[in-house]
């Protein structure tokens, strides 16, 4: 029996270790069995690779921020028309900024938009072809999808407008017959100046206007440039011009605006296939539709006057935007001496070269329906888009050709029992190595946690390829090698071969997983994130894979031919891996909840995992000896980076901590109108993981008591705190607030100028008075059903608490006047007749003050003097008056 055994085992031995492969040479070992030394590349050059691949990352880098020269007003003919200058459009900046955040029904604002319309009418006064400007105010409400949803009224609405008239030109009623729309706000958030956000757009908008008036041809369709007054109150200067007889015509709209600085503006929305194809033809392209899946997963916090054109205006188009830099998006950051020569010049070339293309093209003088697509640019050079449905093709022939290159791999090593067993073995090769990156990120990202400051990567972003990138990749490779080992004494594959099946396998797991998204509704958006790398990868092992039949090559030429094959796909993953990152990175310092570091985490251990999926099997061509130095010593700096006491903010940098205050008072009344309860202090909201325990080391020596807002919370709706914008309500509880003298006073009140009740029926007018800014929170009595009120919104609840609904109505009067008008409305409740005699609904006014520093007194002055220099703070002054009626 054991001779039997020992035979046997010769048989296995001899089918599997040393069998020779079908057309691949194979004798790579000498008499002794020992591997060639021209088979393997030294360990210490896995140095030198890694060093060439953050090299090409650096170098996709510089191709993102590449600008193109600024172009000069002496530089452009005056008969040029279709060429932008940046000079000129900086000019217009400064016109349109001022000196002074512009915040929707303040002195400022009203000014600046004074301004723009006289900046309007002289452009149209010097225009070639006719132009036609406005000035619109208007009114109205509307309900408003956020996570906490709410009703969103306006009063006396700025918006300033401009047509630039074309063959299809006007109606009798002076309503526009077909048009494109092009859109940007020129108001800015509290305490902002607001260059990029969204002030360099509109002025492209105007320097565009410039050109193109100058013209002596008509383009084909009326191009409307709408200077918005009220993106950020938000969204309501597009709700009101939907009402204008300038929008009755608009088939298309380029929406514009920023969530960060610098960079080229990137095509982050789209609902129309035609104007991506255009946009594509635009020099230096950007965009990739993930982002625009990552905007509708509500992972960006923040919103563009795009949803107001798809959802109320049914108009359809393109949403585009800066997003990198994003630290200084609403913050005192946002200043012109933080913009980058070239960076308007871009912005300009790409709109007034889109604007051309759209306005002379018989395609758009229908309206479409919403249409999405799969799109992404590559290396700002070509921007490919396709449809839904050709996605589901094209990803499905990705699959096809990727599971052809693994059959060419088997028919290659040999079509036989051990050839799929090794390749099997493989695969669960490929996942450990996988587990175990992931494993090191996640222990690495908890102890860093556990031991020093969250967000270290806000001023200084390269942290994150050292924190998580490099553990990733030490610990893949790592167990790459100890699995291969094993597998290597059992079988007696060459190295190529074994680097190939590595890389075969990981097709295995690309095609499992595009096959399983193929089955995922909605999924076209990121599969080609899986498809492109996939694509490459598989059109590069054919090469590879032919090579190694013809030829026996050399550790050395397998990987230079591995490098040169993988770099078109690298050069896709890693502008994305850029993007992503500054994208994401920035936004964690302003989501208040959750821990930003494993979120950041978890993204950089997908790209990297996407990355691998390019080189997949290259680490295995270098030599285990002197690997576990090199590993060591590379782990070792990570090490130092990780528990060096970086800081997330900078002094005098653009990566600040962001602060909303509200100097506060907040007041009770019973049904009498006598005060039952009055408290006064700051509130320092959430904002990220650190605000408000660091406002509370700063603030801990000014002798203000802190507020137990546990019980509060338990009781009232949103903590009985103020209320500015309701997305902020779901994190008042884990807000500060300290107990200080009252704000200084300003009017405001908030009553009831009739009631009546018939039957169960009862219906009562309200009046309420204030400053631009207001917010009201209304909650019915148990038993009391509020089912009907004056605004045009629909009737729903925002919130619940307590098993009670509460309903939210946010008020702005976008424009300033000497004295602010009343907001009258009415409330219809059903009330049973016994409680009729009885208050039967909470009612709290919050009215909110906000760029008016002269408003502040002189402690609370003293309060924001005592912060560090890297708070950025929006201070506001906020009355909340409690009412039950």
């Amino acid at each position: 029996m054991s001779v039997e055994r020992e035979n046997f085992k010769s048989i296995r031995t001899s089918l599997t270790a040393k069998q020779p492969y079908a057309g691949v040479p194979s004798m790579d070992y000498d008499e002794a069995k020992q591997e060639k030394p021209w088979q393997r590349v030294p360990s210490p050059y896995i140095l030198l690779l890694l060093g060439f691949y953050l090299l090409l990352g650096y170098c996709a880098q510089l191709a993102e921020d590449a600008m193109p020269a600024v172009i000069r007003d002496k530089d452009i003919a005056v008969n040029n028309t279709n060429t932008f200058s940046e000079e000129s459009a900086r000019r217009y900046l400064n016109i349109i900024l001022g000196d002074q955040p512009r915040v929707a029904g303040t002195k400022y604002h009203l000014e600046k938009a004074q301004d723009l319309k006289k900046l309007l009418d002289d452009v149209a006064s010097k225009a070639s072809l006719p132009v036609r400007t406005d000035w619109q105010f208007v009114s109205g409400d509307f309900w408003i999808q956020f996570k906490i949803p709410y009703a969103n009224v306006y009063q006396n609405l700025s918006n300033i407008a401009a047509v630039l008239e074309g063959d299809s030109g006007f109606n009798p009623d002076g309503s526009t017959r077909e048009s494109l729309l092009v859109n940007c706000h020129y108001d800015s958030v509290p305490y902002a100046i607001g260059a990029s956000d969204n002030g360099i757009f509109c002025a492209a908008m105007v320097e565009v206007l410039v050109r193109l008036s100058r013209r002596k041809k008509k383009f084909k369709h009326n191009i409307v440039f709408l200077f918005n007054g009220a993106e950020e109150n938000p969204l309501q200067g597009s709700h009101g011009f939907i009402s204008h007889p300038w929008f009755k015509g608009v088939t298309n709209v380029i929406n514009l605006d920023s969530a960060g600085m610098n960079g080229k503006a990137q095509v982050f929305q789209a609902t129309d296939p035609r104007m991506l194809n255009a946009y594509g033809h635009t020099n230096r392209p950007a965009g990739q539709s993930v982002g625009q899946f990552l905007f509708s997963a509500g992972v960006i916090p923040s919103d563009t006057d795009f949803r107001i054109w798809r959802d109320f205006g049914n108009v359809q188009g393109l949403d585009i935007a800066f997003v990198k830099w994003g630290h200084v998006y609403h913050t005192r950051n946002d200043r012109t001496e933080h913009v980058k020569p070239g960076v308007v010049q871009c912005a300009g070339d790409m709109l007034l070269e889109l604007i051309i293309r759209l306005s002379d093209d018989d395609a758009y003088k229908q309206m479409k329906p919403p249409s999405s697509a799969v799109y992404f640019d590559y290396m700002n050079v070509i921007l490919v888009t396709y449809s839904d449905n050709a996605a589901y093709v094209v990803d499905t022939l990705v699959c096809l050709f990727a599971a052809l290159s693994i059959l060419y791999y088997v028919w290659l090593v040999g079509f036989r029992t051990s050839t799929i067993q090794e390749l099997l073995w493989a695969l669960g090769g490929r996942i450990l190595c996988t587990a175990c990156g992931l494993l090191a990120v996640a222990l690495c990202t908890a102890l860093m946690v556990a031991t020093t400051t969250q967000m270290r990567y806000l001023s200084r972003p390269w942290i994150t390829v050292a924190v998580y990138w490099i553990p990733y990749v030490i610990s893949a490779t790592a167990a790459a090698h100890l699995f291969d080992s094993w597998r290597t004494e059992k079988t007696g594959l060459n190295r190529s071969i074994r680097a190939s099946q590595a890389s075969t396998a990981t097709r295995v797991l690309m095609l499992g997983a595009l096959a399983a998204l193929l089955g995922t509704p909605d999924s076209a958006a990121v599969r080609y994130l899986l498809t492109v790398p996939l694509l490459f990868s598989t059109g590069a092992s054919f090469v590879l894979l032919t090579l190694l039949r013809y030829f026996r090559l050399s550790g050395w030429q397998h990987l230079l031919m591995e490098v040169s094959l993988s770099t078109p796909a690298l050069l896709f993953v890693f502008p994305l891996a850029l993007r992503l990152s500054a994208l994401l990175v920035p936004i964690m310092g302003r989501l208040p909840n959750g821990q930003p570091d494993y979120v950041i985490a978890a993204a950089s251990c997908s790209l990297c995992i996407l990355t691998a999926v390019c080189v997949s099997g290259v680490e295995l061509l270098f030599s285990r000896r002197r690997l576990w130095y090199v590993a060591g010593a590379m782990s070792a700096v990570c090490v130092v980076i990780m528990i060096l006491p970086f800081s997330p903010y900078e002094e005098n940098g653009v990566a600040v901590q962001r602060h909303t205050w509200f100097h506060s008072e907040i007041v009770s009344y019973d049904r009498n109108g006598s005060v039952t309860e009055r408290t006064s202090g700051v509130l320092v909201t959430k904002w990220d993981t650190h605000n408000v325990r660091s406002a509370q080391e700063a603030l801990r020596n000014s002798g203000l008591n802190e507020r137990d807002l546990k019980a509060d919370c338990e009781r009232h709706p949103f903590c009985d705190l103020p209320l500015y914008r309701p997305r902020s309500g779901e994190y008042l509880k884990d807000s500060l607030f300290l107990f200080m003298e009252p704000p200084r006073k300003f009017d405001h009140s908030l009553r009831v100028t009739s009631r009546t009740c018939v039957g169960d029926v009862c219906k009562m007018q309200f009046i309420m008075t204030g400053p631009p800014h207001n917010t009201l929170t209304i909650v019915p009595y148990p038993n009391v059903t509020l089912n009907g009120w004056s605004f045009s919104s629909p009737l729903k609840h925002s919130s619940f608490h307590s098993n009670r609904p509460v309903y939210l109505v946010t008020h702005s009067t976008a424009t300033f006047s000497p004295s602010f008008e009343p907001l009258v409305f009415s409330l219809t409740f059903v009330v049973p007749r016994d409680l009729q005699s009885q208050p039967f609904v909470r009612m709290s006014h919050d009215a909110h003050k906000l760029q008016e520093p002269e408003g502040f007194t002189p402690a609370f002055e003293r309060l924001m003097e005592s912060v560090p220099q890297y708070f950025n703070i929006a201070p506001s002054v906020c009355f909340k008056s409690n009412y039950e009626f």
